[in-house]
C-alpha cells in the first residue's frame, strides 16, 4: 500500500473541555467502560508495527490524533511517538495530525 491515514485516538474519550456542543462524551458515558485512559506505550508500540507492515517502504502515512482531548496523552507521550516511528519508518514519508479544542 502507498498511502495509509490513521485516526489514533491516544487518550480515549478522556477530555477535560467540557464544551457543549460535544457529542463525543454523552456518547462515552452510555458505554460500558467510559474510558480507556491513555494508550500504554506497547499498545503505541504495536500500532506503529502493523501500520508500517501495511505501507510500502517508499509510502507514506498519516498519524492523525483525536480525542476526547489528545492532548492529555501528554508530550512524552507524542515524543516517544515520533521517536519510535523514526526508528521505524526507513524511506517512508510522515505526516502528524492533531485535532483538539
Amino acid at each position: 500500500m502507498k498511502f495509509l491515514s490513521v485516526l489514533i485516538k491516544p487518550a480515549s474519550s478522556l477530555c477535560n473541555l467540557r464544551c457543549r456542543y460535544c457529542f463525543y462524551e454523552d456518547v462515552s458515558r452510555q458505554r460500558e467502560q467510559m474510558s480507556y485512559g491513555v494508550m500504554t506505550k506497547g499498545v503505541m508500540k504495536h500500532l506503529i508495527d502493523r501500520i508500517f507492515e501495511a505501507v510500502d517502504e517508499d509510502g507514506t502515512v498519516v498519524f492523525a490524533f483525536q480525542g476526547g482531548e489528545p492532548t492529555l496523552a501528554g508530550l512524552s507521550y507524542y515524543r516517544e511517538f515520533v521517536v519510535y516511528v523514526d526508528s521505524k519508518k526507513k524511506n517512508r514519508t510522515i505526516c502528524y495530525v492533531l485535532q483538539t479544542n
